[in-house]
């Protein structure tokens, strides 16, 4: 009876050891499949963002193609930003975002930052369609404007 028990604990034993084998070798694959799948991840997100960078380019290109103002009042600081590198550097002369005095936010349209903020809307909105028009802004000079400090 003994010797039948010391038996079946040796086949468990072997078998709970086969299992655990079995087990660290599944983490380990597990654990590769994880690795490449962030890595395929950072490359669909980069893919994702050349592609988002090419539409905002080619929506830029049949606007002026079609003559259209490039940037109108209504639209969101996060949809200028979005068509050309240079609205950052336009948006900061004129005191709109990159202090902490006017931290405005992407949500927010053109036209209500610059009635939040006391900023020449026409004068912003020359700034911005003359880099669109692929002039250089330039410096800006900054008529009316109200700063709350």
């Amino acid at each position: 009876m003994t010797t039948a028990a010391l038996i079946l604990a040796l086949v468990a034993l072997l078998a709970a050891f086969l299992a655990m084998r079995r087990a660290s070798s599944l983490q380990e694959q597990l654990e590769r499949a994880n690795s490449s799948v962030f890595e395929l991840r950072g490359a669909l997100n980069e893919v994702q963002q050349q592609i988002n960078q090419q539409v905002a380019e080619l929506r830029l290109n049949l606007r002026q193609q079609a003559g259209e103002a490039i940037f109108r009042p209504n639209m969101t600081i996060a949809e200028a930003l979005a068509v050309h590198p240079k609205v950052n550097e336009v948006l900061a002369n004129f005191h709109l975002g990159g202090c902490s005095h006017c931290a405005v936010s992407d949500v927010d349209t053109i036209e209500g930052a610059c009635q939040t903020y006391g900023i020449d809307q026409k004068g912003l909105m020359a700034a911005l369609n003359a880099i669109a028009g692929g002039g250089t802004a330039g410096p800006v000079r900054v008529p009316n404007v109200k700063l709350e400090l």
